[in-house]
């Protein structure tokens, strides 16, 4: 078994070797991916696996449209389409929203893959510090793949 230090390491390692290969997934949501499949892991503080600087984050769902999300962003119309660069039009997309001093600091395509955020706590805006979520582990697949949900802790 690798130390905590060591583990950590690698999933930030292998998260970056996985967004190199992806041009349509942001590197966070790699890094939250190989966080959820990391030996042993249980819960996952997107605060402690992010390298920039939120104070809240919100989860949309797939097909979320564009006008919605700003408006839970309070983003002004005109500004709309440059703060959220795209819509979600794949079962397999979601979105994530940071968000510094009621600012969009960083608007992330997210794959189901790399975790499902089911349920999604929609439109929520959560913490910084209360961004924990629990790492659920589906049985196999046929193919022997387990599929990864993010439940967000009560505490």
């Amino acid at each position: 078994m690798l130390p905590m230090k060591a583990a950590h390491a690698l999933a930030v390692l292998t998260a970056l070797l996985a967004s190199a290969c992806s041009p349509f997934e942001d590197r966070v949501s790699a890094t939250i991916g190989a966080a959820a499949r990391a030996e042993h892991a249980q819960e996952i503080r997107i605060a402690s696996i992010t390298d920039f600087k939120w104070d809240t984050m919100l989860v949309f769902d797939a097909y979320a449209p564009r006008a919605y999300v700003c408006q839970a962003l309070a983003v002004p119309a005109g500004d709309c389409a440059s703060v959220v660069p795209f819509e979600s039009v794949d079962d397999g997309i979601m979105s994530l929203a940071f968000v510094s001093d009621g600012k969009v600091v960083r608007y992330v395509r997210h794959g189901r893959r790399n975790g499902d955020f089911a349920p999604s706590p929609k439109g929520q805006a959560i913490p910084a510090s209360k961004a924990v979520f629990k790492v659920v582990l589906s049985d196999p697949e046929p193919d022997g793949r387990r599929r990864v949900r993010l439940v967000l802790s009560e505490a």
